[in-house]
């Protein structure tokens, strides 16, 4: 017959350090030394259970010398580091090290020997009030299984004392007392050891067991964000002077070209192919300053484009720090990068909608000129349903002409460029469509820019 007890750590943690290694070292006692739990059962009687008699306690843990066998969970090996002040105003780095183990997985020692009654009632209690085994923080439980249990143990998958392993798994000791048990040896501390000129505690040996290889931890598996598809980048305006919102074109090309000068190739912020023919389909970059507070002067600017805007064309704007343009008048402006991502993101709703209703902030300059006789309503009408079809949008089911101060906004790009018409427009849609909405010629710069009606 055999004796077995059962350790678990219910931390999912062992913390020792073998005979003879520095703490430093990082090394763990892995399986646990008989010697050691021999110690700590020892301990446990004298602090737990000191009402039992001393004779049957010796006796109990005299049996219990002989070499054991080890049934051993699967562990990984992991430490920490620490760091703590020293007399010399310096830092003195400590490794903790330890065996990772599942909290409900079990350690098994099997001894090629049976206990008598007594002893097998001692050792149980010292088990059950076992505290720890290894440092404090190494929590343990355990139990000596009864006789049924020990029987129905595997009869595979066991270290056994005396191998000495193999190049796959080399052999490791671990300190054991030699036979018979010595309890004073036992109970010799490293100091009292030490200051006898030994290595190792009088009436202890080392004993061989194939070396546990520790578990491989998992590749770490760092979740990747999402890339939110950029459709558009918003800037904070700062300067001296912010300019008006009439001036909203001027400031539009100027960005433009500030960002053409990041990535001139671009198609997608230059609104024309690599063969340098325009592109119709309004896919490209709308360059947008917004005057979002009401007091007439702009507060921000956003590059806004129906289609993805690539890695380059965002480096090229993030790149963007200040406005200047050679024109009588222009006053430069900084800008700050504040956002990027999708213009539902960066803009309020009182800019993107979702909306049927839509009305001019700034105005709508047609491409074409009316026919004779046309009604500037039914001229309106049909360009602006031109305008909508092109960029794919559902049809105005009405449009009409609103009053406002729209000859007060610049309505070309540069000097030497040709005042557009513009006029105030107020549209309904056929559905309710999500903006930003902006139609007609210089749209990409700034004008026909629409808000919705609540």
């Amino acid at each position: 017959m055999s004796t077995a007890l059962a350790l678990r750590f219910p931390t999912g943690r062992y913390h020792a350090t073998p005979w003879g290694r520095a703490v430093n070292e990082a090394a763990i006692e892995w399986p646990p030394s008989p010697w050691r739990l021999l110690r700590a059962l020892y301990a446990t009687w004298q602090c737990r259970a000191s009402d039992i008699d001393g004779t049957a306690v010796e006796t109990a843990l005299g049996a219990l010398a002989q070499a054991p066998s080890f049934r051993l969970p699967r562990h990984a090996e992991a430490h920490t580091r620490h760091y703590y002040p020293d007399a010399a105003y310096g830092t003195d780095k400590v490794f903790d090290p330890f065996a990772v183990l599942d909290p409900v997985a079990e350690l098994v020692l099997r001894w090629p020997t049976s206990l008598d009654e007594q002893s097998r009632a001692v050792i149980a209690r010292l088990s059950r009030l076992l505290p720890h085994l290894g440092r404090a923080d190494s929590l343990c439980q355990a139990r000596l299984l009864t006789i049924e249990e020990t029987e129905r143990l595997p009869s595979d998958g066991w270290c056994d004392p005396g191998d000495l392993g193999s190049l796959e798994r080399p052999a490791t000791r671990v300190l054991a007392p030699v036979l018979p048990l010595n309890l004073a040896a036992l109970l010799a501390t490293t100091t009292a050891v030490r200051r006898g000129g030994r290595t190792t505690p009088p009436g202890a040996r080392w004993l061989s067991y194939p070396a546990a290889i520790p578990a491989r931890p998992p590749a770490a598996r760092r979740e990747l964000p999402r890339r939110t598809a950029v459709t558009a980048v918003r800037f904070a305006l700062t300067g001296p002077v912010r300019p008006t919102h009439h001036q909203a074109v001027l400031y539009g090309h100027a960005l433009r070209r500030a960002a053409l000068h990041h990535a001139p190739d671009s198609a997608t912020l230059s609104g024309r192919t690599t063969e340098g023919i325009r592109r119709d389909d309004h896919a490209h970059a709308h360059y947008l300053f917004l005057d979002e507070n009401g007091d007439g002067l702009l507060d921000s600017a956003v590059v806004w484009a129906r289609e993805e805007l690539g890695d380059i064309d965002v480096a090229a704007l993030m790149s963007i720090r200040q406005l200047r343009f050679g024109e009588p008048g222009f006053r430069p402006l900084r800008l700050a990068v504040e956002s990027s991502g999708s213009t539902s993101d960066l803009l309020p709703p009182e800019w993107v909608g979702p909306a049927r209703r839509w009305r001019s902030v700034t105005p709508f300059a047609p491409y074409r000129h009316p026919q004779k006789r046309q009604l500037t309503s039914d001229f309106l009408t049909a360009e602006v349903g031109r305008e909508l079809m092109t960029r794919g949008l559902p049809p105005a089911s009405e449009v009409q002409l609103t009053a406002g101060p729209w000859l007060s906004f610049r309505r070309r790009r540069e000097l030497r460029d040709p005042e557009l018409r513009g006029f105030g427009v107020e549209l309904t849609l056929s559905e309710p469509t999500a903006g930003p909405l902006a139609l007609g010629a210089l749209s990409h710069f700034g004008l026909g820019l629409f808000r919705p009606i609540r």
